[in-house]
């Protein structure tokens, strides 16, 4: 996940973000997922046993994984032991802590985008509107403003695809392929979650794993590789 990767996924990012603009592909499949009867979503709320297992239980292991890579490099700077891991290391956590910092704090506050459940189309109150569309005026509302949207990106999902960097922690293929599955299913259960919930729309949880790919690729290309200290050390 260097150069190459780094570009593609900014091209397939581009070509995601101009498909959605340009088609219905998330309300057509949200639909699919909302009753219009009564108004209600597959998972229907609340239901507390699907929040804790997919919502809050899920974000253990990401915590632990968080803490342990911690632990690994402040271990691998004090003592300079497992050199060879530091990078994975430090790509571990910083793509845990910046990824969705950065969706929290500047996507969502700025794209204005509601969730599904928002949107008249399902029952909502605000006009469905895209990301680089415009809100028509609001009659009901002095400014002629809409409430703000804080949707986009998903940041549930944020978690899962940045177990992605888990890749630069192992040397063999067969551990990296693995390691990039677990990521990629973690986002994808994450955010199928709150799909199937009303809160987020496909194209949320597909920008937001090529946001974490983009973030992994450039801290890898950023942070220096430690690995011939150790062997080093080892003489």
């Amino acid at each position: 996940m260097g150069k190459k990767t780094l570009w593609i996924s900014l091209l397939a990012l581009a070509i995601v973000l101009l498909f959605f603009e340009s088609t219905n592909t998330d309300i057509f499949l949200q639909e699919w997922l909302f009753s219009p009867a009564d108004k209600t979503w597959f998972l229907k709320d609340p239901h507390k046993i699907y929040r804790a297992i997919f919502y809050t239980g899920i974000k253990i292991p990401i915590y632990f994984i968080g803490l342990f890579c911690l632990y690994g490099s402040v271990v691998s700077i004090a003592k300079n032991k497992w050199n060879e891991h530091r990078k994975g290391f430090l790509i571990v956590i910083l793509t845990l802590i910046i990824l969705p910092t950065t969706i929290a704090l500047i996507g969502k506050r700025y794209t204005n985008v509601q969730c599904p459940e928002d949107v008249t189309h399902f029952g909502g109150s605000i006009p469905y509107v895209k990301l680089f569309d415009s809100y028509p005026k609001n009659p009901n509302s002095p400014d002629g403003k809409w409430f703000p949207g804080h949707c986009f990106p998903a940041g549930h999902a944020s978690g899962g695809f940045g177990l992605i960097s888990l890749v630069f922690l192992f040397k063999k293929r067969k551990q990296k392929i693995l390691a990039f599955l677990i990521g990629l299913s973690m986002g994808t259960i994450m955010g199928g979650y709150q799909m199937l919930r009303g809160a987020h729309f496909i194209s949320h949880n597909i920008v937001t794993m090529l946001l974490a790919i983009i973030l992994i690729s450039t801290l890898n290309l950023l942070i220096k590789d430690y690995s011939n200290e150790s062997s080093q050390n080892q003489k």
